[in-house]
């Protein structure tokens, strides 16, 4: 299946009508107000979804411009429909760090919700997608926010170099992990390769959401990585630990890092030192 994307038509083709707007704003406080807010945010997403003449909004978004996806993709629904409520405790452990020349790599970027919103802040992101049409999307939102310093690579990242396949799950491209029955085709590099060549000399964060393949992510690079390029801040994904070889955590914990925080969203948040 071939995720759809408008890369063409100029922002603001998409923009929401005032109603929608509102609906939107709306929507976001709803969201917050526990089971009765989640039931009622669900009928007028549904509602949304029914009376838009196409898939795409134009918006913007913490200061930023984003083309979004109403379907296809939780991380696109989220910022569009609750902004403020999208992965919240991880990005305030971000922010409230970030300053220029913080070095942030996002691993699995998707829409670009972390690495746009750091490299915003004046850092320095990486952003990893190995999805083609996802990173389409990427750096259509990239394009649209000139000033941000992002750097976008089209790959995987894992334990070794390798042309590896991926597998995409059309209801969530989020959930595009790898699997050799899969129909994409693509390369994967270590994360330690990639630093090298971007020619960075120390990591303030990193941000892993691989489904399911975080161990072979972070495993060796938390091995084999020199104390200079040891981030300060890990964002991973836990929930599918069960599926992992080894436990990065316990490398981790052995390199001087402390779970600091378990979020909502199923991300497990360390810091090293402090």
């Amino acid at each position: 299946m071939t995720a759809i994307v408008d890369d063409t038509s100029p922002f603001g083709a998409y923009r929401p009508n005032a109603p929608q707007r509102r609906l939107y704003r709306a929507m976001a406080r709803l969201y917050g107000y526990g089971w009765a807010g989640k039931r009622i945010f669900g009928r007028l997403r549904w509602l949304d979804r029914k009376l838009a003449s196409n898939d795409m909004a134009d918006v913007e978004r913490f200061g930023l411009r984003w083309r979004l996806y109403r379907t296809g993709n939780v991380s696109d629904s989220r910022l569009l429909l609750r902004p403020d409520s999208f992965d919240p405790l991880e990005m305030d452990c971000l922010l409230h760090r970030a300053k220029p020349g913080f070095a942030f790599v996002d691993i699995g970027a998707n829409c670009g919700f972390y690495a746009l919103r750091i490299a915003a802040a004046g850092g320095r992101a990486v952003a990893v997608e190995p999805h083609p049409q996802m990173l389409r999307r990427l750096r259509f939102n990239l394009d649209l926010n000139p000033d941000c310093a992002l750097r976008l690579l089209d790959c995987a990242v894992g334990d070794r170099r390798d042309s590896i396949r991926i597998a995409e799950d059309p209801r969530n491209l989020g959930r595009t992990r790898i699997d050799d029955a899969g129909a994409i085709t693509t390369q994967m590099r270590p994360l330690l390769d990639i630093v090298a060549d971007e020619g960075l000399d120390r990591l303030d964060a990193i941000k892993v959401d691989v489904e399911g393949f975080e161990d072979r992510v972070l495993g060796p690079f938390l091995t084999d990585s020199p104390e200079s390029l040891l981030p300060g801040i890990v964002i991973a994904e836990h929930t599918w630990s069960a599926q992992w070889s080894e436990d990065w955590r316990q490398i981790a914990d052995r390199r001087g890092y402390r779970e600091w925080a378990r979020t909502p969203t199923g991300n497990v948040i360390l810091i090293r030192g402090g």
